[in-house]
């Protein structure tokens, strides 16, 4: 048998575990990639929780404006509405049409059927 020289003989190796090839290759993720990544994830969920804030803010300022309409809504109709029994009532009206020039009609004239 002959023997060459720089020729060795392989172990017997019954499993061979096989390695990732980012590992094969030396890329491993650095701890700086990393803490880059989780700043930009803070920050992202920090904007994101900014703008619901900003979004529930503006709502409010919203509804609070229309509450404060509806009062004086409801504050005008109010005002109209006892306008409307004062003006509406016997004396302010005969009092506005003796203002206009009007006269009072005299007693009623009653006319029996037959």
């Amino acid at each position: 048998m002959a023997v060459y020289e720089g020729a060795r003989r392989q172990p017997l190796v019954l499993e061979r575990r096989r390695q990732p090839a980012r590992v094969r290759a030396g890329n491993h993720t650095s701890r700086v990639g990393l803490a880059l990544a989780g700043i930009l994830v803070l920050f992202l969920l920090g904007l994101f929780y900014l703008t619901q804030t900003v979004h529930v803010a503006a709502t409010n300022y919203d509804i609070d404006t229309l509450l404060s309409q509806r009062d004086k809504m409801d504050q005008q109709l109010r005002s109209t509405q006892s306008d409307i029994a004062r003006l509406g009532a016997e004396y302010a009206i005969t009092k506005r049409a003796q203002e206009a020039g009007l006269n009072p009609l005299g007693a009623p004239v009653w006319v029996k059927g037959r």
